[in-house]
């Protein structure tokens, strides 16, 4: 018999689910070969979700873009990245509008709060996208200040753009 921990015994709530004090002890007395099993199909289930989450948060953006779309509160000009980058460059093109974003940001915390809302809630997307690809070599690639100039409205379509070249390629990439 496997003696619990008195705090595996309560419930415990994530995400809506709950795991009940039987389905733990019927976990905890799984025989250990089975466990290891477990965990290794449990591990390769998980890194499949990444690559969905990406595009997830990358679909996200997308339709904050459309709503911030037109502007005539933002009369800045932004580096903006060619949408003729090589694949592995992703990163650091994201990388690139995150950061000019940001000053968007900063030119927007004046004007509509719907707008600055919009705005804020992707510079956050951005950057939790750009957390999970951390391990992406990026020195071949271009650097932000080297792109051109563009106005917002071009700042903007090239980003979307570049948003849908990224998702596509990570649907195609991803194995199931």
């Amino acid at each position: 018999m496997v003696k619990v921990h008195p705090v595996w015994g309560q419930e415990i709530f994530k995400k809506e689910i709950m795991i009940s004090n039987t389905m733990l002890k019927s976990v905890l007395q799984v025989p250990k070969n089975l466990k290891k099993k477990f965990l290794v199909f449990y591990l390769i289930l998980s890194s499949c979700l990444l690559p969905i989450q990406a595009t997830t948060l990358l679909a996200e953006v997308l339709l904050d873009l459309e709503k911030i779309q037109v502007s005539s509160e933002i009369d800045a000009f932004l580096y903006t990245a060619d949408l003729n980058y090589p694949s592995h460059c992703n990163v650091s093109v994201i990388k690139c509008f995150q950061l000019e974003m940001e000053v968007v940001l900063y030119e927007s915390k004046f004007g509509d709060s719907k707008f600055c809302d919009s705005v804020h809630r992707i510079v956050r997307i951005i950057k939790k996208f750009l957390s999970h690809e951390m391990n992406i070599d990026t020195r071949t690639c271009q650097r932000c200040e080297t792109y051109k100039e563009k106005n917002y409205s071009e700042f903007i379509a090239n980003f979307m753009s570049v948003l849908r070249r990224i998702n596509r390629e990570e649907k195609t990439n991803t194995v199931y």
